[in-house]
């Protein structure tokens, strides 16, 4: 059941949110801007964005250095420093009960899983810098490359070797271990057809 918007925001996100993420106010982080769907909090090195997504309903985090120009994701910091807390990060509700619920688990989980990030130590965003770069990357792969490898794979199971052979080729730096072995074989059969 969907909530209409009140004064105060939509379902009272900002205030509910500022209250699950008070620890912030503790270690040295004020609050930078507040509107119905955003809260952000600053330190001096820091910046913390707490939002409710304004068509998707979901509930999510970004943290980043001030000085830097990487946002890195909730799930991406869960990833790197609480691999067994990722399913907090996707958190999607339409409702203030769950808001206030999911907002003081996901302030929980970063104040004793990601306390190094928000104290800005230098290591733990290098550590996390390394993580997503992984990620990021097999992102990008999948993007420039994704169309070509399920046209490979297609061919594969069509057997048509050669058009196989000529796609898993062209899209090379993003195959799998699966993939990179397909196309072994497919050049070990031309070579042995010539």
């Amino acid at each position: 059941m969907m909530q209409e918007e009140s004064e105060q925001g939509r379902l009272a996100f900002a205030e509910l949110a500022a209250e699950a993420f008070l620890f912030l106010l503790r270690i040295g982080f004020t609050v930078a801007r507040r509107e119905a769907t955003l809260l952000r909090f600053e330190s001096d090195a820091v910046f913390v964005n707490i939002y409710h997504g304004r068509r998707s309903y979901q509930i999510g985090v970004e943290i980043g250095r001030l000085n830097g120009q990487e946002k890195f994701s909730l799930h991406e910091l869960l990833v790197a420093f609480g691999p067994d807390e990722v399913d907090k990060a996707r958190y999607q509700t339409s409702e203030s009960e769950p808001v206030k619920r999911y907002s003081a688990e996901i302030a929980a989980t970063l104040d004793t899983k990601c306390r190094d990030v928000l104290v800005g130590d230098a290591d733990a965003f290098e550590m996390l810098e390394r993580v997503t770069s992984v990620s990021r990357q097999a992102a990008t792969l999948q993007a420039q490359y994704g169309p070509i490898v399920r046209q490979a794979d297609k061919a594969w199971e069509d057997k048509n070797l050669d058009l196989a052979a000529t796609l898993y080729r062209a899209s090379e730096p993003a195959l799998d271990k699966t993939r990179r072995r397909r196309l072994e074989y497919l050049c070990e059969r031309r070579i042995e057809d010539d």
